[in-house]
């Protein structure tokens, strides 16, 4: 052979003994520390999408996500899969864990973050059947969606998972439920791993070309609580990141892995744990679908879409003469299904009719009750706006309607375009004076409340034959007007005008525009289901 480079190929195969780190994390007890890594703590942590089923929520309800059992390596993956599901819909989470794997706990956290979503700790109880409960299958039209309710007593949030649960933007606990941290647990696995590697010499200097594993062995394993500087770099950074004090880290490192700190609100709400001393019933109670603005995670019953809005402008007249404004219930807890009614205030003048007109033509159709406040005026207009009055079918109350903001006739107030005005209505500021009383004869439900002023002056009353035909058309005995003079109505008087046929029924302005009429069955024609967050810039 010459003097030139020579390569020599040879096959060995070789052991090693190496140290594994498999998993990091907070196991749920002492004996789960001492003998098993948290993987097999328990069932793994499942998602589900859960309808809130509190009575009278429907047909706005919170939604939020349940997330009960151990944090796993898979957890985040199993997340990220229904967080795509939900798409841009951002729900509240309602956490229970033992804990798990600290790094998926941590991808969970940076998950939530990065979604702008909330977490509480809390337990849902399903109502019908449960996630994984075998026979379990829901309506198609629910979509995979369960229906249940929060509870706190029983729940909890301990080790790893107080780590998922500092990712929360608005993050509660409460006082019902136990929030708990301890010592990291590292669980470390020996193994004998036989790999044969391919080389070649040349030069007499040995070249690798590749290396394959033909075996594993676990020869032992081991748990520590010792903490390298790289992971609690990693874990200070964590919590750094996600506004929490470093005061937690040192309350779970204080505290030995065989127990556990139960955290309480002040500390928590002192380290940054928590935002609020509020429950986490702060995320999903039905109060906080009953808003002027309903919360993010409410959304409507499958199949059910809010009615179109159709709200004519105002006709506000400057010169005393009757106005024409749609208003909508101003009273808390009534949306997203409010009353609405039309105000008709102000002397009947020549023009009233026009206006009245309009309005119920801009209207397309829907029926509002009328709340008119009025010291009369024209009689012929006034038995020409009762006759349309009664075409269209509308109930009338008096009453005067108490504006949330400034009244549409007061200096600098801005009428709202296409859309209502927002307040409420009580009998006792109303009046119907003289001509408006045939206003009042022409509804289809005619209610005069306790407090409100009502009558004729004698002197200012037209002839019985001016009257008859149009009382005798609106089905109103002639004898009613006999007797009213101007008086401060109270019970009795209620029940006399109804004897006599001018009212139909006892009873104040309430029965018409009160949030609660929205809760009966049928629901009357003047409710609205309005769309979310349909009136947030006119609040």
């Amino acid at each position: 052979m010459g003097k030139g480079s020579r390569a020599v190929w040879q096959e060995l195969v070789l052991s090693f003994a190496l140290a594994i780190v498999v998993a990091l994390s907070f196991p749920a007890s002492a004996e789960a520390a001492k003998h098993k890594p948290p993987d097999n703590d328990g069932p793994p942590m499942r998602f589900a999408v859960v309808r809130s089923a509190s009575p009278g929520c429907e047909p706005l309800c919170p939604e939020w996500i349940s997330a009960e059992g151990t944090i796993t390596r898979s957890t985040p993956a199993e997340f990220k899969k229904l967080l795509k599901k939900l798409g841009d819909k951002r729900l509240p989470v309602i956490v229970t864990s033992p804990g798990g794997h600290v790094e998926a706990a941590w991808e969970l956290g940076r998950m939530l973050r990065a979604r702008k979503l909330d977490i509480g700790v809390g337990l849902t109880r399903f109502v019908e059947c449960a996630p994984g409960q075998k026979g379990c299958k829901l309506d198609p039209a629910r979509k995979g969606i369960y229906s249940g309710a929060l509870y706190a007593a029983g729940a909890y949030c301990a080790s790893a998972c107080s780590m998922m649960f500092a990712g929360g933007v608005r993050r509660h606990v409460g006082q019902w439920a136990y929030m708990g941290v301890h010592q990291v647990t590292s669980y470390v696995t020996q193994q004998k791993i036989t790999y044969r590697e391919t080389y070649r010499i040349v030069n007499g200097k040995k070249k690798g070309i590749k290396r394959k594993v033909v075996g594993r062995k676990t020869v032992g394993s081991y748990t520590t609580t010792k903490m390298g500087k790289a992971f609690k770099s990693k874990m200070l950074a964590y919590f750094k990141e996600m506004g929490v004090k470093q005061a937690m880290f040192d309350a779970g490192q204080s505290t030995p892995a065989a127990d556990m700190r139960q955290l309480a609100l002040v500390e928590m709400l002192d380290m940054n744990l928590v935002t609020s001393m509020d429950a986490t019933d702060a995320l999903v109670s039905i109060e906080i679908c009953k808003r002027a603005v309903p919360a993010g995670n409410c959304t409507l019953a499958p199949g059910v879409k809010p009615q179109p809005g159709t709200y004519p402008n105002p006709v506000v007249p400057e010169d005393g003469g009757m106005w024409f404004v749609v208003v909508r219930s101003g009273e808390a807890g009534c949306e997203p299904t409010c009353p609405e009614w039309i105000s008709a205030e102000g002397d009947i003048d020549a023009k009233a009719l026009p206006r009245l007109e309009a309005t119920l033509k801009a209207l397309g159709g829907r029926k509002l009750p009328l709340v008119v406040s009025s010291r009369g005026g024209d009689v012929d207009t006034s038995m020409a706006m009762g006759k349309m009055i009664r075409k269209h079918g509308l109930d009338v109350a008096v009453g005067g309607t108490i504006f949330g903001g400034c009244r549409p006739r007061d200096e600098g107030c801005k009428v709202p375009a296409k859309s209502p005005f927002f307040s409420n209505a009580v009998s006792y500021e109303g009046l119907c004076l003289s001509d408006c009383t045939l206003l009042l004869a022409a509804g289809k439900t005619r209610l005069v409340g306790y407090g409100a002023r009502l009558g004729w002056y004698l002197r200012a009353k037209p002839s019985t034959s001016v009257l008859a035909s149009y009382l005798d058309e609106m089905g109103v005995r002639a004898q009613s007007f006999d007797d009213v003079a101007p008086i401060k109505v109270v019970y009795t008087d209620q029940t006399r005008l109804k004897a006599a046929g001018l009212l139909t029924r006892n009873g104040s302005v309430d029965l018409l525009i009160d949030g609660s009429v929205c809760r009966l069955i049928p629901i009357p024609a003047n409710c609205r289901l309005a769309s979310q967050g349909e009136f947030a810039r006119k609040q």
